[in-house]
């Protein structure tokens, strides 16, 4: 498990270790609104992400960065497979850093980590509320795939 850093972040490796912190960041009726279907995220649920994280990171070389802003944890950003076929690329930032870039920052370096690892192509799903993180998707490259059932479905090509 690799820490990265960009101009502004630290982004460090999540694991059980930080279920807490990181349930408590999931909660937040802002941050979640549009990442558990507004529901309140279980401990169970987060312990499964972060071990899912691990695993990741372990087999593949990718999985959730905690996002750091002057040491102090603002999100999460990483890249989780979904089935054999796809790898999503998953974000979260608290509302008081939206709006500044960060969350395009933090993404931009876990795909980067992504390619890296030997990934040719990454999948971001959207609500269709969301119309923030579609922008972020196109910003980073993405290019509209398909909507159905409220998601809208972008894929980012990543290249050498």
């Amino acid at each position: 498990m690799t820490a990265m850093s960009t101009k502004r972040l630290e982004l460090r490796p999540a694991g059980l270790r930080d279920l807490g912190v990181l349930v408590r960041h999931w909660n937040d009726p802002s941050v979640r609104r549009y990442l558990f279907d507004d529901r309140e995220v279980d401990p169970r649920l987060a312990e499964t992400l972060l071990r899912d994280s691990e695993t990741g990171f372990a087999r593949h070389g990718y999985g959730l960065w905690q996002i750091f802003l002057q040491d102090v944890l603002i999100g999460v950003c990483g890249l989780r497979r979904r089935g054999e076929e796809r790898v999503e690329l998953l974000y979260s930032l608290d509302p008081g850093h939206w709006g500044a870039g960060l969350a395009a920052e933090a993404a931009q370096a876990v795909l980067a980590a992504g390619r890296r690892a030997g990934l040719k192509e990454v999948l971001i799903e959207t609500d269709d509320g969301n119309v923030a993180s579609q922008r972020l998707a196109e910003r980073l490259g993405a290019v509209f795939e398909e909507a159905a059932d409220g998601v809208r479905r972008y894929l980012v090509t990543l290249t050498r």
